[in-house]
């Protein structure tokens, strides 16, 4: 029986370790820290004088336990609020876990004095920007990706442009953008970023009122390159047909509705 005790006593730590290892951990100061599942939904962690906060607590549906240990294994404490960019799945579809635990949904950062907070219409009609002003860092969820194709669709070429502006008129030279998903960056990546959708948007229009079909639209070769300027990391497989054809369609859509 002790060798049994012994043996649980031993390799307990080791699971729990093994359960919160695949969340990665940014620390941006002794208060803030991003965290990143192989879901890959940047989540944002704070420590403020109301309480731990959680931005976007979507870490897939089998990491929550993960994610919640990985908060008290930094903080000590458990989640009093949690705050999202948006309410699609992948960014909220953690919210229900934590609120059986005790934690509060906000739908405004007003009572965090730490954290501010910025709505606009681009990703979706009601997208949330927090800046964590203690640690400079700046969460935008989807207006701003770094892993895929940008997706504008809600606020149309303006909605996105003027959410960019939004954004970039926040912190300061040095403030770190953090994505919904991918790796976060700084402000001349997030221009870059812009330059290269009004681009996409430019060459997809110009290839339409030439006559092509979606399909000789995904084939053209200048296409082909400005999409790869959304792949940095030069992954394989980077879109997958079916969604590269839907990305086109819905860029259409876009331009269509002159939004």
């Amino acid at each position: 029986m002790k060798t049994i005790l012994f043996f649980i006593v031993l390799i307990y730590p080791l699971l729990s370790f093994a359960n919160t290892a695949d969340i990665s951990v940014t620390k941006r100061s002794a208060d803030a820290y991003i965290l990143t599942p192989a879901y890959s939904t940047n989540i944002g962690l704070f420590n403020t004088a109301k309480g731990v906060v959680l931005i976007d607590p979507m870490p897939g549906e089998s990491q929550l336990d993960a994610l919640s240990a990985r908060v008290k294994s930094i903080f000590s404490d458990q989640v009093t609020y949690i705050l999202n960019t948006h309410d699609h799945s992948d960014h909220s579809g953690g919210n229900a876990y934590f609120i059986a635990g005790g934690s509060e949904l906000m739908q405004s950062a007003d009572t965090v004095a730490e954290i501010d907070m910025l709505t606009v219409k681009s990703h979706t009609a009601n997208d949330a920007i927090f800046v964590h002003k203690p640690s400079n860092t700046i969460f935008v969820g989807d207006i701003y990706t770094t892993n895929w194709h940008p997706t504008f669709y809600a606020g149309g070429v303006a909605g996105f442009v003027a959410a960019v502006d939004a954004i970039l008129n926040l912190g300061n030279e040095n403030s770190l953008i953090v994505p919904g998903h991918g790796k976060p960056g700084d402000k001349q990546q997030l221009k870059l970023f812009r330059q290269n959708t009004l681009e996409w948007v430019a060459t997809v229009k110009a290839l339409s009122k030439q006559g092509l079909t979606v399909s000789e639209i995904k084939d053209n070769a200048e296409i082909q390159r400005i999409l790869s300027k959304f792949n940095p990391e030069n992954k394989i497989d980077f879109i997958p047909q079916p969604a590269f054809e839907r990305f086109i369609e819905r860029t259409l859509t876009v331009i269509e509705k002159g939004v």
